[in-house]
């Protein structure tokens, strides 16, 4: 009689599939165990109020600058705006052009922005918020909805954007202080 010891071809290929598929899964969820995502956009989003309040203070000349947070289909995305006469030297008008733009974060990270008076905005596909920087000082004005009404001013106050919270998995929030245009970022959990 014949002794079968060892694996046979078929049955070692199957385990070797079955490894793969279970690793397939862990590296797929490795990023929303960790929150790697959202502290990935929180720390892109950080640098990218960092430039657009340089813009303001160095590139702007009569007109304030801004930049654009938005969700997209692949994620989300920051444009930065300043005006043009701050590039075309000699030509003074309030248009504004697009400076530059880049991806912050993905789409599986929820983005959410507080603002002053209380309520909240969750940045949603087809969905915006801009904040202004002061020109003169780099201070926050009135954020802006993507539909451009200016946040709070609806009851005849107005309202600034005081954080803006990244979550996925683990939570990170951006702590904005309007007055100074100053920003801190921290772990929430």
């Amino acid at each position: 009689m014949k002794e079968d010891r060892g694996f046979s071809l078929v049955e070692l290929l199957i385990v070797i599939a079955i490894m793969g598929i279970m690793s397939g899964f862990f590296f797929i969820g490795l990023p929303l165990l960790t929150g790697q995502n959202a502290r990935e956009c929180a720390n892109n989003m950080s640098a990218a109020l960092s430039k657009e309040k340089n813009y303001a203070l160095t590139k702007s000349a009569t007109i304030d600058c801004y930049m654009e947070l938005l969700a997209e289909s692949d994620g989300y995305r920051v444009k930065y705006y300043i005006p043009k006469d701050a590039v075309v030297e000699g030509h003074v008008d309030s248009d504004w052009i697009l400076a530059e733009e880049q991806k912050v974060g993905s789409k599986s990270v929820d983005v959410v922005c507080s603002f002053a008076d209380g309520t909240t905005a969750t940045i949603a596909a087809g969905q915006s918020v801009k904040l202004i920087y002061n020109r003169t000082n780099g201070e926050f004005k009135n954020a802006v909805k993507s539909d451009g009404a200016t946040i709070g001013t609806e009851g005849g106050g107005s309202t600034h954007c005081t954080g803006i919270t990244f979550n996925s998995g683990r939570k990170y929030e951006i702590t904005l202080y309007p007055a100074t245009g100053k920003h801190v970022l921290s772990r929430v959990n």
